[in-house]
């Protein structure tokens, strides 16, 4: 005879599974870590204000996200492509890579982030309702520069700081959409010549960010302006007389097409995505084989078109206890009468 009650216990089993899914948490590393049940997962998917994660790279989607503070279940509103960033198709996790570098100060690991930090989201191409890390706000990059890509005056800096409610004295973390883009290290080494001393990156950008499952949300966030007080580290930005005197290894981070056109003397050619791999810097071990012909006895000097592209080469070196500073070819151009 046949037993008639199956369908209806697989109809009662699913139903008790979707109530329970209610009741899950999401745990610190994130929801999908392999460490979760498939309630926790399901809840902390349900409660997040952008439940996108683990974007295929250039995958074409159309997508909702929960507006900030609405309860599940309430409106919905369209997320474009451009409103998330493409993460790895692998997920990351979030665990401390400090400890991989001599200098570890300047990393803010995914699994440390806290409310208690100023978190500064610097990504040039930010709209209004992008996801971001929850608590940030942000202050694009470009900001900081004049249309010609040098960096703004100290009265101009500081202002705009201010503006945005941060003080030198705040402990901060700045981060963008993709760490390869340098934005997050020129805040970082921006802050750093202006004295600020309690200030790191993120390791990673938003798209490792995402690739970890870790907490995002909509709303836009600001915080009552402030005064930031600046206390010049000159060193960090290099002049004309310091680079001629020859006293300072030279990297090029241009590209390599530039570097064979025309280069201050002596330089080598690093190129910031030498040092990159998966979003991320690469492990110490690694860099000290890309910086193997630095003298170490010696301050080194990054030069670029952009302070972008230089500030990638400054930090990894910062991370690995070099003196670094920047300089910008243009300067060197402008002394030396070359054309561009």
């Amino acid at each position: 005879m046949k037993n008639n009650s199956l369908p209806f216990l697989g109809i009662m089993m699913a139903a008790l599974i979707l109530v329970s899914l209610v009741s899950g948490q999401c745990p610190v590393g994130g929801c999908g870590s392999g460490d979760s049940s498939w309630q926790e997962s399901a809840q902390a998917f349900l409660s997040s204000d952008v439940p996108i994660v683990g974007l295929k790279q250039n995958q074409n989607f159309e997508s909702g996200s929960f507006k900030a503070g609405e309860p599940v279940g309430g409106a919905v509103e369209s997320t474009p492509e451009r409103n998330v960033p493409n993460a790895s198709t692998d997920y990351i996790q979030p665990e401390s890579r400090i400890g991989l570098f001599p200098v570890g100060k300047l990393l803010k690991s995914m699994d440390s982030v806290s409310n208690s930090a100023f978190i500064a989201d610097v990504s040039n191409k930010r709209f209004k309702g992008d996801a971001h890390i929850r608590g940030a706000i942000s202050i694009p990059s470009k900001s900081f520069l004049y249309d010609n890509g040098t960096l703004r005056n100290v009265s101009e800096l500081t202002a705009r700081l201010g503006e945005a409610g941060i003080s030198a004295d705040d402990s901060m973390m700045v981060y963008s959409d993709a760490f390869s883009s340098g934005e997050s290290t020129f805040v970082l080494w921006m802050l750093s010549y202006l004295g600020h001393e309690d200030v790191k990156a993120l390791d990673g950008g938003l798209d490792n960010w995402i690739a970890a499952s870790l907490p995002m949300e909509t709303k836009e966030n600001a915080r009552p302006a402030a005064k930031f007080n600046p206390n010049l580290k000159i060193r960090l930005l290099a002049d004309y007389d310091y680079v001629k005197s020859g006293t300072a290894n030279m990297v090029d981070a241009r590209t390599f097409q530039e570097f064979g056109k025309a280069r201050i003397p002596n330089a080598i050619f690093i190129e910031p995505d030498h040092i990159l791999e998966n979003g991320r810097l690469k492990a110490g071990a690694e860099l000290n084989n890309t910086f193997a012909r630095l003298d170490r006895n010696k301050p080194v000097i990054i030069y670029s078109s952009d302070l972008l592209s230089a500030s990638l080469v400054w930090y990894a070196l910062q991370l690995m206890g070099f003196d670094s500073r920047i300089y910008t070819w243009q300067d060197w151009q402008a002394h030396e009468g070359l054309k561009t």
